[in-house]
């Protein structure tokens, strides 16, 4: 809207001002602007620029700050995971030790030469078991744990080692056993010089480790097994264990560097490294000094050595290792007694991490920079927006001053500042009235959108579920054709050899092992066909609580059951349920069962059922005294072949939550460590509940 302006004839001849009084006005106010007022304009270039100045440095001071912590969380949160999988693969080493001890100690040639107490045809067999294990000692003990056989020295024995840790558990539990131990230098020089030179080595003292007196590290760290020897009708006769030296031995770290960190370079630098201590030194490492040699016999910094040997505890941060600095975390090695003898470490370069930080930095800074000359340029906009109209009233303004009453003399509602402001008023109304429109909008949205999130996630687990099944059918299948012919044919004819074979015939025990595998190969192959059929439930009206004493008197006379206590609680008054009977005492036996091995020292299962009158659903809660479950398998229980069982197919509890689903029931559990675990098997009470 442009200002109005009078013409000369709008002024009338009464209007006589004096010069000599207009003079002294325009004197004063050419006075007043030259002593020194400011534009507009240029107070608000300058209050813009302190505006997005100050805001602009504390963002960049806080974004640098907020980069790097970033960036060393995720550095750590990698290391950590790193650790994990780190120690994974120490404790598989373990494992596999354990294992194959176990099997060697139930060969023929071994508890035969006890049972004879002849080595005349050990020694060959002793020797391939070195060999083929990789392992640095291999000693056979009778049942009092004197010395039978010494792989390595097989012309000296009888020397007592029933105070060896691994062989007085296995004498005492009969049960293969692994850890890792420390063998002192007397029984290193009983084994071999060569060990004992290979676990000696000078020490080397780092910047950051703490005082200490010793020089020289004499004994040795291995991972350590034993196992019991039984002959063929189960008696103990003695104990075969083995270990394999750390010291100098490269193997584990340099997996851990392979599997963990992809063997990942730079500057020509590994950028992980992995490292096995002994107390506070080096054994096994893959860290390099400056002359690119393995940094054994060096030392951890003290800080370490106090809270990881010391205290017990993981320790995670940035450390200074050897001659470089990197994102570390270290864990401790315990042995069988749980006491703390050395550390397992993991450690990526810091270095690559501060090169990507400088570089997000220059990256940050150029944007928040951008951003600044963006903003200085709209500032500069917005001011000459501002003023332009300000600068046209003063003018004006000035004009009437002068005498120019052709110029609008009253500045009210009707000037540009009085229209900007209405328009102003007008727009922040109409977008009041937006917003609260789309913030209804947004919300109702929301809504809909956590509506529809919460099916797809329900359809989304039902068809991963879905396709689980398939997949196991189309196994099952397979397996049944593939296998089942094979195995009937293998289990028939050792069955008949078995039989035929006279009863102190030595190959007895390993048809007998041959029929039980087959067996259970039958059992496994059953379980996938049970899983993947899906039968159709056969619905009936039900009195769920005859199932559960159906189930009870099953098991109630079983070997496993003759610890624990079967209690129930059962609701006399509960409604009929459609459900298929056999299919439900499928469920409750596969749990109650459950429950029972989980209580191996014995224990009480409480069976509970009542009626739900809020939800309409019948209810049975089994609950038993054990262990409990770890949090971190609980979201595993139902997926099929996870089992925490040696034994188990891991398709008992699948089996059992598709069946409730069939039901259009669920499967529920709770558990806490040491305070046991309760399934609560939940069913519609209705008799309109049709099939799926």
């Amino acid at each position: 809207m442009a200002l109005p302006v009078w013409d000369g004839s709008c002024l009338s001849s009464g209007e006589h001002v004096h010069s000599s009084w207009r003079s002294q006005v325009n004197h004063k106010i050419q006075a007043t602007g030259k002593a020194g007022h400011t534009s507009i304009k240029v107070r608000l270039i300058k209050s813009f620029t302190v505006a997005i100045l100050i805001p602009s440095l504390i963002t960049a001071v806080v974004g640098v700050l907020m980069i790097r912590q970033q960036v060393y969380q995720q550095a750590q949160a990698r290391v950590t995971s790193d650790l994990e999988a780190a120690k994974e693969i120490y404790q598989n080493y373990l494992e596999r030790l354990r294992d194959s001890l176990r099997i060697h100690a139930t060969r023929m040639v071994i508890y035969g030469a006890l049972a004879r107490n002849d080595t005349t045809d050990l020694g060959p067999e002793m020797d391939r078991i070195l060999q083929a294990e990789g392992l640095d000692t291999l000693t056979l003990t009778d049942t009092t744990g004197k010395v039978f056989y010494r792989t390595r020295k097989p012309f000296t024995s009888g020397d007592d080692e029933s105070s060896e840790e691994l062989v007085q558990q296995v004498l005492r539990k009969r049960a293969p056993v692994a850890s890792t131990e420390i063998v002192a230098e007397g029984e290193l020089a009983k084994e071999s010089v060569e060990l004992l030179n290979q676990a000696t080595m000078d020490i080397t003292a780092t910047r950051m480790a703490g005082p200490s007196s010793k020089r020289v590290l004499t004994s040795g760290m291995f991972l350590k097994g034993a196992a019991p020897v039984f002959t063929a009708n189960g008696h103990f006769v003695g104990v075969l264990y083995g270990g394999v030296m750390i010291n100098r031995n490269y193997e584990i770290v340099d997996k851990i560097r392979t599997v963990v960190f992809k063997d990942e370079r730079f500057g020509g630098q590994p950028v992980g490294t992995a490292t096995i201590f002994q107390d506070d030194v080096r054994i096994s490492t893959n860290v390099r000094n400056v002359d690119d040699s393995r940094a054994i016999g060096t030392r951890v910094s003290a800080e370490v050595a106090e809270k990881v040997l010391k205290q017990g505890n993981t320790w995670r941060g940035r450390a200074f290792v050897v001659n470089d600095w990197y994102i570390s975390a270290y864990s401790p090695i315990k042995d069988l007694n749980g006491k703390t003898i050395g550390m397992l470490y993991v450690g990526t370069l810091e270095r690559p991490y501060k090169h990507g930080l400088l570089k997000n930095l220059f990256v940050f800074l150029g944007i928040t920079l951008l951003g600044v000359l963006l903003v200085t340029w709209v500032a500069l906009a917005v001011a000459q927006r501002i003023s332009r109209p300000i600068q046209a009233m003063a003018e004006a303004a000035r004009k009437i001053a002068q005498g120019d009453y052709s110029q609008v003399a009253e500045v009210d509602s009707q000037d540009e500042i009085g229209i900007l402001a209405e328009n102003f008023n007008l727009m922040v109304s109409e977008l009041v009235g937006a917003h609260t429109e789309l913030k209804a909008w947004g919300e109702n949205l929301e809504r809909k959108v956590e509506e529809r999130t919460g099916e797809l996630r329900a359809m989304q687990a039902h068809l991963i579920q879905s396709e689980k099944l398939a997949a196991v059918g189309k196994l099952a299948a397979g397996v049944a054709h593939e296998i089942n012919n094979p195995l009937t044919g293998i289990l028939t004819n050792s069955s008949l050899m078995l039989q035929d074979l006279p009863a102190d015939d030595p190959r007895r025990e390993d048809l007998q092992t041959i029929v039980d595998e087959t067996l259970r190969c039958r059992k496994i192959v059953k379980g996938l066909l049970d899983f993947a059929r899906q039968t159709k439930p056969q619905k009936q009206a039900l009195d769920i609580n005859n199932v559960v004493q159906d189930v009870l008197s099953l098991v109630r006379n079983q070997a496993s059951f003759q610890n624990v206590t079967l209690r129930t609680e059962l609701d006399t008054e509960l409604p009929a349920v459609m459900a298929d009977a056999d299919q439900m005492r499928q469920v409750f036996l596969n749990i109650v069962l459950n429950a029972a091995d989980a209580m191996a020292g014995g224990g009480e299962i409480a069976i509970r059922s009542r009626f739900n009158r809020d939800s309409g659903n019948v209810e049975v809660a089994i609950s038993d005294t054990g262990p409990g479950i770890p949090e971190d398998i609980k979201d595993k229980l139902f997926e099929p072949f996870f089992s925490t069982k040696k034994q188990g197919t891991g398709l008992g509890l699948s089996i059992a939550y598709g069946i409730m689903e069939r039901h259009q029931g669920t499967l529920k559990v709770q558990s806490q460590r040491g305070r046991g675990t309760t399934f609560t098997a939940v069913l519609p009470a209705s008799a309109e509940n049709g099939d799926e």
